[in-house]
């Protein structure tokens, strides 16, 4: 593979002895790694069933980047409808609230934990806001 930097031309490239053999080895170590990944992709999708709702790169971006709270502040509408942004605690290691894309804040019930584990926490953020709103529209149906 080493001949390809000094001779540019395909013509010339396929006169290297072994070429076909290699060429077909990383091409089967592809499909192996797109495989791998699709399966790895599924699995996630199968825990988290809302990560469907999102496009390979975008869910490789959240899976890679769990850490980072402004990317996953991204691809929070796409996951949740009402859910624009989230609000996190002073030491960004738990989520307190939710926003809506018109700047209305509501407090979660309960603080959610946010962990390596990134398809469990929005997991409980997701049962977390449908109690919220639970709780908050029995206690708005009792004022009236």
């Amino acid at each position: 593979m080493l001949g390809i930097q000094r001779d540019p031309k395909v013509v010339g490239l396929c006169m290297i002895p072994g070429i076909k053999d290699t060429l077909d080895m990383i091409l089967d170590q592809l499909e192996r790694c797109q495989k791998a990944l699709n399966n790895f992709l599924e699995e996630k999708r199968t825990k988290f069933p809302r990560f469907y709702f999102l496009g390979d790169d975008d869910l490789l971006e959240i899976l890679g980047q769990s850490k980072d709270a402004n990317i996953i502040q991204i691809h929070l509408k796409k996951l949740f409808a009402g859910i624009h942004k989230v609000t996190f605690s002073e030491n960004g290691q738990e989520i307190v609230a939710m926003k809506s894309l018109a700047g209305e804040s509501v407090p979660l019930k309960d603080t959610i934990s946010v962990d390596d584990e990134i398809e469990n926490w929005l997991g409980f953020l997701s049962r977390n806001m449908q109690q919220t709103l639970q709780v908050l529209l029995l206690k708005c149906l009792k004022e009236s």
